[in-house]
């Protein structure tokens, strides 16, 4: 304990505070000592019921000790109560200071991942220093402006650092890492490893070869008995006579606790048997009625009792969630991990289409994936193939992750599987979170930490209001609703797993007899005076209508369309907004004439149980006829025909594809672009270093309508007004760009900074696009080498396009703001230290560049100090 005295007449800092702790995860001694310090501090310490796992009288508790978010309060007590929930050594923390320190820093929280670290920087540039100190407090952690024995994390440059040799000296138990590390941490939003990132010898900085291959990761404790939705085989090991099992074991877990089971579950007796003798002995009971229940196991998230529980805040959990709780003899959230609660019958809307493979994952990690994409809906393979829609990875070296850059396959990492199934919704690939690999890490170190999404979860399938049956559904389908677009939906003899009385009646109604009423079809436009084609049917309008009003806000969802998102370049919607630009490619197949690799190849690497599938699709693959051959690799920009029409969308680009026509945005492998004037998106800049043929939308028009191919050369795309203003004739540019073969900017390293408009990288793939290379410009400069560009002509090379090319010049994209002077001054010390010219530019600069297809400079493209401070 820290000095807690105080000034005569102040009262104690936990005065009027009652304070509960959760014991899990915290000894009995700590939990005394705890409690002492409380009331010596004033404070008044709640009981906590250990029979039932729950805080009494919630309602007047301040504040809530654990070590962990894994208790049944905790979400009511956040959401509904705000009651702060803090770690332990939040109560030492205010007692060392003498006054209550802030709940956040000190919360159990997952998402706030640096809960834990005590970050301290070294010589780092002030403002560098600045963003790390935000950073490390938004995601929960300390900041210390000085190098003490509670630092956990020391950042720094090198060994050389002050604060990095005091730390040696002193022999401090504490990470002394790169700034790299911090800001993986915070693209990933997940605390990663030190490892590569650890002075004086960082991985990330040698090169692959040097560095060797990635390290395997051991499986996850987030998913240790949490990969199998369904682990039937977990408990069969007393699938003997019950009269030769021992007594069952009391699982405290269950205490006070009454328990039903789903329907879905299909247990067979002897199994319900020894799971019902496992509870009963623990102190609970087995139910019948879901009002009794204080636990629900079931599979799947439908049926009445399903939505009744939830909607009551029932524990609500699947069969390997129990098998959880009787192995571990402790309660968990069964929302903490993914495959511990009841999956969607149907998946995630539109995972359907998909075709998805991993690489690198291996062992446990690997069955949990596999089980993940299947509860999405999606179609798992174990081999890698040219029809793959995606690609998971833990990193970027392997073979598969190779092949589907070639192919063009989505790569992605675990975290976009994960965060679509707990959101109920899939996440648009543009977010670069599923896309980042940091270097020289496996990430699988960081698999299973994503848990549901409570309220997507309650808004798709137990919201407030009622959802209408299959039956209603039916209705729906056959009648139509006035003044509705809602889409057809699919009938369902499934009526008793609804979530809607409804359901209920209308089975009732199908059994009662062999005689029914038949219904005549009824199409219903928008005019309520329209006559129905039978006699009497105003009425049975009428009804239908009265039971679909409450259902109105769930057809209103069918009507939505997801919108992806994506970013322009000036001019546009900013990154946050959606940008059929940007909208990513979702083909149910992929070009058999990409590549000629074998898919033994790629497969050899991680799965020896691929062979009986392999076999087994290549005599599928006998069956289905060929594909007509890819004519032309078209990229789209700027064109909305398909802009909130998944369906018309999904439709018009499989007509294309059946005339020879890929739609692709993969900007690197292009060879037509459409678009209804010169854009300057991320697309159009990059693609044009391919030397495309440039088309207008008509082009497009043309195909879709005529359903054949015309000539390209009827519809180019011609734009006077944009080539006049900035200066180049497309043509002539398309021209260079073939001349170019995509090495205009070749031994070319650009560097770019965090503010510039449109993203750092939209422009690194720009430079990317036209070979060279780019690095993000954060003020360290002793930690980049810059080197100066070979002038002279090279055999085959495309020096008459570089001829403005002065070879030692450097150059940093930036903006035109007073918070980038800093990184001026530091980016003018790299060049001198390399005897090179440094020239500070707008983004205009890249653009032109890239556009034109040829080297040029116009000093007004220059940035400088005097330019903003007299703007």
């Amino acid at each position: 304990m820290g000095d807690t005295a105080m000034l005569d007449g102040d009262p104690p800092i936990f005065h009027g505070l009652r304070i509960v702790i959760i014991p899990t995860d915290i000894p009995e001694e700590r939990q005394q000592q705890l409690a002492d310090d409380i009331k010596a501090m004033g404070g008044t310490v709640a009981p906590f019921n250990t029979s039932t796992g729950r805080i009494d009288d919630l309602a007047d508790v301040t504040h809530i000790i654990s070590t962990t978010s894994d208790f049944p309060d905790y979400h009511r007590a956040l959401t509904y109560l705000e009651k702060p929930v803090v770690k332990p050594t939040w109560v030492e923390a205010s007692a060392k200071v003498n006054k209550l320190k802030n709940p956040r820093v000190y919360s159990p929280d997952p998402a706030l991942f640096m809960s834990e670290l005590v970050v301290c920087c070294g010589n780092l540039p002030e403002s560098d220093q600045e963003a790390i100190a935000g950073g490390v407090l938004a995601m929960g952690g300390q900041f210390s402006p000085i190098m003490s024995k509670s630092v956990t994390h020391l950042i720094v440059l090198e060994m050389e650092d002050p604060r990095a040799v005091l730390a040696v000296s002193k022999r401090l138990h504490c990470h002394i890492i790169l700034p790299h590390w911090f800001d993986d941490c915070l693209k990933v939003g997940r605390k990663i490893s030190e490892r590569p990132y650890t002075l004086p010898d960082p991985e990330i900085l040698k090169t692959q070869a040097e560095a060797g291959a990635i390290p395997a990761v051991r499986a996850s404790q987030s998913i240790r008995q949490a990969s199998n939705p369904e682990p039937v085989d977990e408990l069969m090991q007393h699938n003997t006579s019950l009269e030769h099992l021992e007594p069952p074991r009391a699982i405290r877990a269950f205490n006070g606790k009454r328990v039903m089971f789903g329907s879905d579950l299909g247990l067979n007796d002897r199994l319900e048997q020894v799971v019902t003798d496992l509870i009963t002995a623990g102190g609970g009971e087995v139910t019948k009625k879901v009002e009794e229940a204080d636990i629900y196991v079931c599979n799947y998230r439908e049926g009445n009792d399903y939505v009744s529980a939830s909607q009551a805040n029932k524990d609500v959990g699947n069969l390997s969630w129990l098998y959880y709780l009787i192995t571990h003899n402790t309660w968990t959230n069964p929302m903490r991990r993914l495959m511990h609660y009841p999956r969607p019958r149907e998946g995630i809307p539109g995972f359907g289409e998909y075709r998805i493979s991993i690489s690198s994952y291996t062992g446990e990690a690997r069955v949990y994936l596999e089980n993940l994409v299947k509860a999405t809906g999606a179609e798992f393979t174990k081999t890698f193939k040219q029809d793959n829609t995606h690609l998971i990875a833990a990193h970027q070296h392997s073979e598969k992750y190779e092949a589907a850059k070639e192919w063009g396959v989505n790569i992605i990492n675990h975290l976009w599987l994960e965060e679509s199934y707990a959101k109920c919704k899939e996440q648009t690939l543009t977010d670069q979170k599923y896309s980042f690999f940091p270097p020289r890490t496996n990430l699988g170190e960081v698999l299973g930490q994503t848990e549901i999404n409570r309220k997507a979860v309650e808004d798709a399938f137990f919201p407030k209001f009622r959802k209408p049956s299959k039956a209603v559904k039916q209705i729906i389908q056959q009648d139509g609703v006035p003044g509705s677009s809602a889409p057809n939906m699919k009938p369902s003899s499934d009526v008793n797993k609804s979530a809607s009385p409804v359901g209920e009646k209308a089975k009732t109604a199908k059994t009662r007899g062999n005689v029914s009423t038949p219904v005549a079809p009824r199409h219903f436009e928008e005019k309520e005076n329209q006559t129905p084609g039978t006699t009497g049917s105003r009425g049975a309008k009428d009804r239908a209508l009265s039971k679909l009003h409450d259902a109105a806000p769930d057809i209103a969802r069918f009507e939505k369309e997801m919108k992806r998102k994506g970013g322009v370049i000036h001019g546009g919607r900013r990154e946050k907004d959606t940008s059929d630009d940007d909208r990513q490619a979702k083909p149910k197949g992929r070009d058999s004439n990409a590549s000629k690799r074998s898919i033994e190849e790629v497969d050899a690497e991680e799965d020896e149980d691929s062979t009986d599938e392999a076999a087994g699709n290549e005599m599928q693959k006998k069956k289905k006829p060929k594909k007509t051959p890819i004519i032309h690799r078209v990229l789209i920009s700027k064109d909305e025909r398909w802009q909130g029409d998944a369906n018309k969308e999904a439709k018009d680009k499989a007509k294309l594809r059946e005339l020879g026509i890929f739609i692709t945005d993969d900007y690197s492998n292009v060879d037509v672009m459409c678009a209804p004037k010169i854009v300057r998106t991320k697309k159009f800049v990059a693609a044009l270093a391919c030397g495309p043929t440039i088309v207008r939308t008509s082009y497009l028009d043309f195909v879709l309508t005529k359903n054949k191919l015309p000539p390209v050369e009827k519809h180019l795309l011609h734009d006077e007004e944009f080539e006049k203003e900035h200066g180049f004739r497309l043509d002539e540019a398309i021209e260079r760009a073939k001349q170019n073969k995509k090495r205009l900017l070749r031994d070319w390293t650009i560097y770019v900074t965090d503010a510039v408009t449109g993203g750092a990288q939209t422009y690194r793939d720009i430079i990317a696009a036209n070979g060279g290379k780019s690095n993000m410009w954060k003020g360290r400069a002793n930690q980049i080498n810059a080197s100066k560009r070979t002038i002279q002509p090279v055999p085959g090379d495309v020096s008459q396009n570089q001829e403005e090319d002065e070879g030692d010049v450097i150059y940093l994209i930036s903006e035109a703001k007073k918070s980038e002077f800093p990184l001026w001054e530091k980016f003018r010390d790299l060049a001198k230290k390399h005897d090179m010219v440094p020239r500070i530019v707008k983004t205009e600069w890249l653009l032109f560049v890239a556009m034109a297809q040829y080297v040029h400079w116009d000093p007004e493209w220059e940035l400088n100090e005097d330019m903003v401070s007299a703007s």
